[in-house]
């Protein structure tokens, strides 16, 4: 009697040992996770230095009004034919064509002086890829409407063609707030769909330490961002958020995440290197070639899981959340018992595993 039951609770020190060395695995593959992403801020930095400063000694630093430009582009590379021949395994969108698809891309708070090289990346792809550049201290309304007279010169340009706005923080703000307030810009210029990279949405807690007009926006709980929450895209307009795990110009990282959309999770990009890292770029090349119902596929509809920083933030009063303005970030997130699904595809920097599937060209 003794033996059996000595027997029957022996298991129970190695189910402690087990769950304590799950999370000691769990920690340390996050501290590495936090080191790949924090070495890849400063090669994205290092790697964004020499554009900056080109743009700065060409344009100034700060221009007064919003400017834009074409890349180059490779026109051989932007071949369909080819492209289906070079790739046979994968599934194309039935109107995805490069030579008609036009990418515009707006860049972020600080960076005006567009040497995000996501979009030259692109062009060296065979895309045809538009820079704005514009004031980012004046308020987003103001951008927003300059944007809309940018488009319509652009559809002039190009006629026929259609338009897939992405854009980086600050830029992806403006983009949301030009996509909410007039849907019909996106019937009008025929967008498939929108990315937008490291922008946050809900607001951010960085956004107090900003100055400028665009800085007040986005900070959680300001009108605009409330405004922009009562707001929906048009249903027939995809939508595919970029969030980095490690991004800590927008905190809380869920202020970037989206019920409506496929919600792409770069598990060691920090912010900077959302424009720098190719991991961004084949993103971006796999949701433009791909059906709505492929990237579905490939996502997964789960719970996210609370950064750290969510989680104690959620243990403040609410008197404090709501003083912060971030109260409807964490409702949004953390909603009741069973926290909502959102549709979550995970970009490892491991592309070459085959996580990522690519276009080949050649």
């Amino acid at each position: 009697m003794v033996g059996s039951a000595l027997e029957e609770e022996s298991p129970a020190p190695l189910g402690i040992f087990a769950e304590w060395a799950a999370a000691a695995r769990l920690g340390v593959k996050e501290l590495v996770h936090f080191y790949t992403a924090l070495v890849g801020e400063g090669i994205g930095l290092f790697k964004v230095a020499p554009g900056f400063a080109r743009e700065l000694f060409r344009s100034g630093v700060y221009g007064s009004d919003l400017t834009f430009r074409k890349l180059p582009y490779r026109r051989e590379l932007a071949d369909l034919a080819r492209l289906r021949a070079w790739n046979p395994d994968w599934v194309f969108r039935e109107d995805f064509d490069p030579r008609d698809w036009l990418i515009v891309f707006l860049h972020g708070y600080i960076d005006n002086t567009g040497a995000d090289r996501v979009a030259y990346k692109l062009a060296r792809l065979g895309y045809q890829v538009y820079l704005v550049r514009y004031p980012f201290l004046q308020s987003v309304r103001r951008t927003a409407v300059g944007l809309m007279e940018v488009l319509e010169t652009i559809q002039h340009r190009e006629h026929g063609k259609r338009i897939v706005p992405i854009g980086h923080s600050l830029g992806g703000f403006i983009w949301d707030h030009l996509l909410l307030h007039r849907p019909e810009m996106v019937e009008r210029h025929r967008m498939p769909l929108y990315i937008s990279m490291g922008s946050p949405r809900f607001g951010t807690l960085p956004a107090y330490l900003g100055f400028g007009r665009s800085a007040r926006e986005m900070r959680p709980g300001s009108a605009l961002v409330l405004d922009h929450l009562k707001r929906q895209y048009p249903a027939h307009l995809e939508v595919y958020p970029f969030i980095s795990r490690f991004d800590i110009f927008v905190l809380p990282i869920e202020t970037a995440l989206l019920k409506q959309g496929i919600n792409y999770v770069f598990s060691e990009t920090g912010h900077l290197a959302q424009v720098t890292r190719n991991e961004t770029v084949r993103a971006i090349e796999e949701i433009m070639a791909s059906p709505r119902h492929v990237l579905e596929a490939r996502a997964a509809r789960r719970p996210f899981r609370p950064s750290v920083l969510t989680w104690r933030l959620g243990k403040l009063p609410k008197s404090a959340l709501e003083r912060l303005g971030i109260a409807g970030i964490l409702d949004y997130v953390l909603d009741g018992a069973e926290p909502p699904d959102f549709a979550v595809r995970i970009v490892h920097h491991d592309v070459r595993s085959g996580r990522l599937p690519l276009l080949r060209r050649g």
